[in-house]
């Protein structure tokens, strides 16, 4: 068994200087701006071009998007994205990372670390494909040569059957801040694939917060 079930990464806020500081109100070239929460694919230049929405709708972007954050060609990608639609017209504007959170089970040796984070709200796609959770991580910068980086993870506690059918699940988020100072606030949003799971199964989630836990169940 691994060491470690956290999946790592730095917690950056999002400055893009391609789009505008605000945007306009009435029907202006902003007025129709959508964000989705998609699978995205790219094509072999490793730029967006077609998104599947937690709707189940596909959409086609044109031009291609690009993103620094997406190497690979020919591959899909979790992202939250941001485009223009009116009519049949769709400009895609920009495309953010969404990272994922596959479930592991639970370390026998390793401790679980949850230290708090804040709460926004939790949902399942329409698909069903996928739990997203919005969080509210603290985060700040340190004078030092090497800047530490926070932890998320979903571990599984515990798996029970149910007398209809089906199971619960009690999942469990793992949140470690590994001394990041606590300065500010950064919006943050994560998926956990629902692929570990079968139809008519039931996940509880426990998130600890600043405010206690919290606990949102789910019904796939």
């Amino acid at each position: 068994m691994r060491k470690s079930f956290f999946f790592l990464f730095l917690i950056v806020i999002l400055l893009v200087a391609c789009t505008n500081d605000s945007f306009k109100t009435g029907d202006s070239e902003y007025s129709y701006l959508r964000s989705d929460f998609v699978e995205a694919t790219t094509n072999g230049k490793a730029a967006f071009v077609e998104a599947v929405t937690d709707d189940g709708d596909t959409l086609s972007l044109y031009p291609p998007l690009r993103a620094k954050w997406a190497t690979k060609p020919d591959t899909t990608y979790r992202a939250q994205l941001l485009y223009n639609k009116k009519d049949a017209e769709l400009e895609p504007v920009l495309i953010s990372k969404v990272y994922v959170l596959v479930v592991q089970q639970q370390p026998k040796t390793e401790p679980i670390t949850t230290d708090p984070v804040g709460f926004t709200s939790a949902w399942l796609a329409k698909t069903g494909k996928y739990i997203n959770l919005e969080l509210a991580l603290k985060t700040g910068k340190i004078n030092a040569e090497q800047q530490p980086s926070q932890s998320l993870g979903i571990v599984l506690e515990s798996v029970e059957a149910l007398e209809k059918g089906g199971k619960k699940y009690k999942l469990r988020l793992q949140h470690k801040q590994n001394n990041v100072p606590q300065y500010y606030t950064v919006r943050t949003f994560v998926s956990i694939p629902t692929s570990f799971f079968h139809k008519g199964d039931n996940v509880e989630l426990h998130i600890d917060t600043y405010k206690g836990e919290v606990t949102k169940g789910f019904i796939l």
